[in-house]
């Protein structure tokens, strides 16, 4: 936090004396599309850590530059920033701002639209500009649990990333506010051809949402997805996002532009300074193979042989899941099938619990 504030002082100032010294002044270029953009010059934070969104890098997993690319507009909608930029036809209709509450929350973005690095040292407008070249907006689409799983299998499909599949693997997707799996072992089962490089799944059984906001994933729920307005619209592998969008009428494009969105997470909730809190990927996205997959299950059965009499109990709380439980006791969300099969006579319907029920937490063997 001291770095964090001394940074932000030493750019402040640095800030200051340029307006003392240098006329402020607008830099215009031209986006991807032709469209004459005028960059902020005025717009100056620090990195401590090189950003990574150059060489297809987001197009091959996950990225730090994804990873913050996507926490800002998570930030973005939960904050409630979002609220003043919806559309004044919405507003005229009720919708002024995400029904969800931050738990039904999450923040997608491809790959494919985080194009260069963000170096070590200050960056500013023309950086942004470099990262995403395009006039995306920031769109708002009500998504089932089983449609966002969809989504991302449509998304994953591509992977393993080839130098073929560069082109599909433009759709993959970063994310914020949840976690998944990729097996890439398994076929993508590829149905209808949906544009250049893309085909509707057919079925879903590469990626796994494994949890949500820290929350266990229900196919069920309603999430509120922030993502692009090329997305909303079916860019790419995106034929899910625009069928979800035209069955929910609260699904909407704003008027904030994606960069402008990502700006103020930087200089808000970061303080302009992008810290080593982002010098790796956060394990969002988990690339496996089948025989991974394998490993670990053989793993949690040595795990749970390894129970002892029970060590206490846990009265469970609204929202909690079992591997919520898992991961406070025992430091992983992967032994939550311990604390099941320890708790046989009250859950009677796998993961499914309810507030008030004590389980036993049984003591795992080191």
């Amino acid at each position: 936090m001291k770095i964090r504030k001394l940074l932000g002082f030493m750019l402040a100032l640095c800030l200051v004396l340029g307006f003392i010294n240098v006329p402020v002044s607008a830099k215009t270029v031209k986006d991807a599309h032709g469209n004459d953009v005028e960059l902020d010059e005025t717009l100056q934070a620090y990195s401590q850590v090189t950003l990574v969104g150059a060489e297809d890098a987001a197009r091959k997993g996950e990225t730090n530059l994804g990873d913050l690319w996507t926490d800002a507009l998570l930030w973005f909608a939960e904050s409630g920033e979002i609220n003043a930029f919806f559309d004044e036809d919405d507003v005229a209709a009720g919708n002024t701002g995400i029904s969800k509450d931050a738990a039904g929350i999450v923040a997608l973005w491809n790959g494919g639209n985080l194009k260069s690095d963000i170096a070590v040292g200050t960056f500013g407008s023309e950086e942004m500009m470099s990262v995403l070249p395009y006039p995306n907006k920031v769109a708002v689409v009500y998504m089932t649990g089983a449609e966002l799983r969809e989504a991302l299998e449509a998304a994953s499909q591509g992977l393993p990333y080839t130098e073929e599949s560069a082109a599909a693997c433009a759709a993959l997707m970063q994310v914020a506010g949840l976690n998944y799996t990729i097996n890439t072992e398994i076929p993508y089962d590829a149905g209808e051809a949906y544009g250049k490089s893309w085909y509707v799944a057919k079925s879903v059984n590469r990626v796994n949402i494994t949890t949500v906001n820290d929350k266990a994933y229900d196919e069920k729920a309603v999430y509120a997805v922030i993502t692009s307005n090329a997305n909303f619209n079916g860019m790419d592998s995106s034929y899910m996002f625009k069928q979800a969008a035209e069955k929910n009428e609260l699904s909407t494009i704003t008027n904030a532009v994606v960069r402008d969105a990502v700006w103020m997470y930087i200089e808000k909730k970061l303080e302009n300074v992008v810290t080593s809190d982002y010098a790796e990927a956060k394990k969002r996205i988990t690339l496996v193979t089948t025989a991974d997959t394998k490993n670990d299950t053989e793993e949690e059965t040595k795990e749970e042989t390894k129970a002892e009499t029970p060590a206490t109990t846990y009265t469970v709380k609204q929202g909690d899941c079992l591997w919520a439980i898992s991961k406070e006791f025992y430091g992983s969300g992967k032994y939550w099938r311990t604390i099941e099969n320890a708790n046989k006579d009250q859950i009677k319907v796998s993961k499914l619990i309810f507030p008030g029920q004590k389980l036993v937490i049984p003591e795992l063997k080191k």
